[in-house]
């Protein structure tokens, strides 16, 4: 069982109503059209608003209650937007759909979940197959800022409220680096409170990600036979510096 089967609900309350993305993806696919294809769709947060715009979307994901809450999503919609949702649970490295598609997204960093060169590289050789001639991949990737580098270890906490039954979430991620491999260490604490304060549940669980720079970005597309059209540090297509929060990569197949 993924982390994502396990934190589901958690992962909907604290992501799923981001939308800060939404309009550069409904720009790229207004340019290319349907079909498109979303790795890592997770619950829906994406693919959704595509389906809502009339493309129609073919969404993959490893975790089956990620899906499970994506369909979930789905089935409220009206007949003639759900039926533009394609749902598939597959591995990013090897997924197999006898379609080609103009438009391939990797959204809100789902690329560093591959831990090895040979699994990025096999994922980006495996959606290569699956564009067509003209086809475009957007991988967004968050910025290793230069004061990640500054410290072993740094601590985030949010929160969030659930409107279900009002209570509390705090969010406590503490993430280790081991810069000799790329690897941040992230470990989520979750501390659930009802509305008197009163401490409901603690939940802790714990995942890697290996962070990636820029010209290595660059570097496994170009192995894996892309040619770079864009580097943006922000959805509104300013340009990246190394201050950027986000790293977002489009490009071609050569």
């Amino acid at each position: 069982m993924s982390l994502y089967d396990e934190c589901t609900e958690l992962y909907e309350l604290f992501y799923g109503n981001i939308k800060t993305d939404i309009p550069f993806y409904l720009g790229y696919a207004q340019q290319k059209g349907s079909p498109v294809l979303e790795i890592a769709c997770g619950t829906g947060r994406v693919l959704i608003p595509l389906a809502e715009a009339g493309y129609e979307v073919w969404g993959i994901d490893f975790s089956s209650k990620m899906l499970a809450k994506a369909q979930q999503k789905t089935s409220a919609l009206p007949e003639n937007v759900g039926k533009k949702v394609h749902l598939v649970q597959a591995d990013m490295r090897n997924f197999n759909l006898d379609i080609r598609f103009p438009l391939a997204l990797i959204p809100f960093r789902s690329f560093l979940l591959l831990l090895t060169v040979e699994d990025q590289i096999q994922t980006l050789e495996n959606i290569r197959k699956h564009l067509k001639d003209d086809g475009i991949l957007i991988i967004d990737l968050s910025n290793p800022l230069q004061y990640f580098s500054a410290q072993d270890q740094r601590q985030i906490i949010s929160k969030v409220s659930n409107p279900e039954n009002k209570h509390i979430i705090f969010k406590t991620s503490v993430i280790t680096y081991d810069y000799s491999s790329q690897l941040m260490g992230i470990d989520y604490i979750f501390d659930e409170y009802d509305e008197k304060g009163n401490s409901i549940r603690r939940f802790h669980r714990s995942a890697k990600h290996r962070y990636i720079f820029r010209y290595e970005m660059e570097h496994l597309l170009k192995l894996s036979r892309f040619k770079l059209e864009a580097i943006y540090g922000t959805f509104d297509k300013k340009p990246y510096d190394y201050r950027s929060r986000e790293m977002i990569f489009v490009a071609n197949i050569v």
